[in-house]
């Protein structure tokens, strides 16, 4: 075998192994169901803000937000924990609740940002599609980021009714749109095209090689 055709078959091998792996992965796109921005005035006392490790490994610095139950689809209530919260973070320095709490200021006015998307989940060999519900709850208290999120796996679509995105490591915030996951610094939606062209420079190579 001449080093002209073990190039073609390597690249080729290359070609159909990027390909079967790209047709494997799940293709995943969002869809904005509602993004909203509500003002409200959040209560912070001992009795609001506190360290807990309710659906946490570790204490996090959190606050209870009741009014939040009318504004989301999913629950956000960790178990036991009596109402909706928004999470900071671990606690420790500068995530206190000493550090949210003032005794002479109870009440805070906050920018509260609700968004929830449809997920689509497809996987175009086997032709089926999963939709799910995502919500995502953020607000800044007192110059602290807080966060929340809930999913919930909603039914199994017909194929072409699900919106085709890409493959990645999670799923992203525009709608219809997903970020590709990078592989050993390659886009995995161009990794055929990539590898299509170092089989190309490849063969040209060797051409020139062989007429010089």
């Amino acid at each position: 075998m001449t080093l002209l055709t073990r190039t073609s078959v390597i690249c080729l091998g290359l070609l159909a192994g990027a390909a079967s792996t790209a047709a494997a992965e799940p293709l995943y796109a969002e869809t904005i169901v509602h993004d909203t921005t509500t003002t409200m005035s959040v209560k912070l006392d001992a009795q609001s803000v506190l360290c807990s490790t309710a659906d946490y490994g570790s204490p996090h610095l959190k606050v209870l937000i009741p009014k939040l139950a009318s504004l989301t689809l999913l629950d956000h209530q960790n178990f036991g924990a009596g109402a909706p919260c928004v999470a900071a973070g671990a606690c420790g320095p500068g995530h206190m609740p000493a550090d949210v709490i003032d005794p002479a200021n109870p009440d805070e006015t906050v920018q509260l940002h609700v968004k929830a998307v449809r997920v689509d989940e497809t996987d175009v060999a086997a032709q089926t599609c999963l939709t799910s519900l995502v919500e995502r709850v953020n607000v800044t208290i007192r110059g602290l980021e807080f966060k929340h999120e809930r999913s919930v796996e909603l039914v199994d679509r017909a194929f072409s009714d699900c919106v085709q995105g890409a493959p990645l490591d999670g799923p992203a915030d525009d709608p219809g749109v997903a970020e590709p996951k990078e592989s050993s610094g390659c886009s995995a939606t161009g990794g055929s095209g990539s590898l299509l062209a170092l089989g190309l420079g490849l063969l040209v190579a060797v051409r020139r090689r062989k007429t010089a």
